[in-house]
């Protein structure tokens, strides 16, 4: 077994399940990648390891899924995500980036605009504009015409992740 950070959520294929069961037919998903340094000491898969691991769990189950959202927030714990700096974060986003580009799955960015420059060196820092935004804004105001918070290139979002007051 590996013994490397970045495995598939053990509860993927169970909630894919189990949305489907309940008629649900419309289901994206993401992927909180291991972007850093963990405390226990456990490196993080590659990136094309982990990527094709989860492109496989997906495929074994024939998942239908419409987008998969590639999660990019800073993170503490057993993961610690983006936290090698903002040099390293950006080499290792445009390495994620290209290998989301190079998938045959429709990959997409889900992030927060206002956490950003804590991952790179300015909310201008492009990681992957090209790809579709999911963008995370806390506010209580649904729609993706309300996003204020924009980084890295976007101007529009596909999607918005908001606060219910």
């Amino acid at each position: 077994m590996d013994d490397k950070g970045g495995a598939v959520d053990p509860d993927f294929v169970g909630s894919y399940n189990a949305a489907r069961a309940a008629g649900i037919t419309n289901i994206d998903a993401y992927m909180f990648a291991c972007t850093g340094t963990q405390p226990t000491g456990v490196a993080c898969k590659s990136p094309s390891t982990q990527l094709s691991e989860f492109q496989a769990v997906i495929q074994s189950n024939s998942m239908v899924l419409g987008h998969l959202w590639f999660d990019v927030e800073p993170a503490s714990g057993a993961c610690n995500a983006w936290n090698l700096g903002s040099s390293q974060n950006l080499a290792l986003a445009q390495q994620w980036t290209a290998l989301l580009r190079q998938s045959s799955y429709k990959w997409g960015i889900y992030g927060n605009g206002n956490q950003w420059t804590t991952m790179f060196a300015s909310r201008s820092t492009n990681i992957g504009s090209d790809l579709p935004l999911w963008a995370v804004q806390d506010d209580d105001t649904p729609g993706v015409s309300t996003v204020t918070t924009f980084m890295g290139g976007w101007t529009t979002a596909y999607a918005k992740q908001y606060d219910l007051g």
